[in-house]
């Protein structure tokens, strides 16, 4: 199933990694809850395209996506992380190295690319995520990281506008709506 990306989930592959496994109308929905899943959605993100992935990279990547979760809840808490996570990021992040190379080809606009070292697949997704969630936590975007403030929602959100508050449009209706139903309700007492 489908969702609009929360602001900040095309740019930082972390987020999106994060909010795969959300809340809506029917209950939790977990976008790589499968090897195929995973793959598709591996793909999706431009992280590794073809990626074979199974049931041991699906929870390689399950693990991941819980202790990068721990890390933004963390930042955005202002508390430390539970070491476990830390460690489990470092451990992503190494497991596949990479190289910056940068791609320039016509008059247009230089590219960087990262290409890998040694593995692929799977480690190579992990560790571009794990990357990608250790400069979200220590670069300037942590400034603007926040929890959706829907009740229900677990979706995290890089914030795009000052009085920007949920991940979506529905969920910031979700919340007016409540409000005028509970400021009418008390009207009428």
């Amino acid at each position: 199933m489908s969702t609009t990306a929360a602001p900040g989930e095309a740019a930082r592959p972390a987020l999106a990694l994060v909010n795969s496994h959300r809340n809506d109308a029917h209950g939790p929905v977990d976008d790589i809850a499968s090897a195929a899943s995973l793959g598709a959605w591996l793909a999706e993100q431009g992280l590794v395209p073809n990626a074979r992935a199974d049931g041991a990279g699906l929870a390689a990547v399950r693990e991941l996506r819980g202790a990068v979760r721990e890390l933004l809840d963390a930042r955005i808490a202002g508390r430390a992380p539970d070491q476990a996570a830390v460690e489990t990021v470092n451990a992503a992040a190494a497991a596949a190295p990479t190289a910056r190379r940068l791609t320039w080809a016509d008059a247009g606009t230089p590219r960087e690319d990262r290409i890998c070292l040694g593995a692929g697949g799977v480690p190579l997704a992990r560790a571009l995520l794990a990357a990608d969630a250790i400069d979200l936590v220590t670069g300037p975007a942590h400034a603007d990281l926040l929890a959706c403030a829907a009740p229900g929602c677990v979706r995290l959100l890089l914030r795009d506008h000052p009085r920007r508050r949920w991940c979506s449009t529905r969920c910031g209706d979700r919340v007016r709506a409540s409000r005028y139903y509970h400021r009418h309700r008390e009207a009428t007492r």
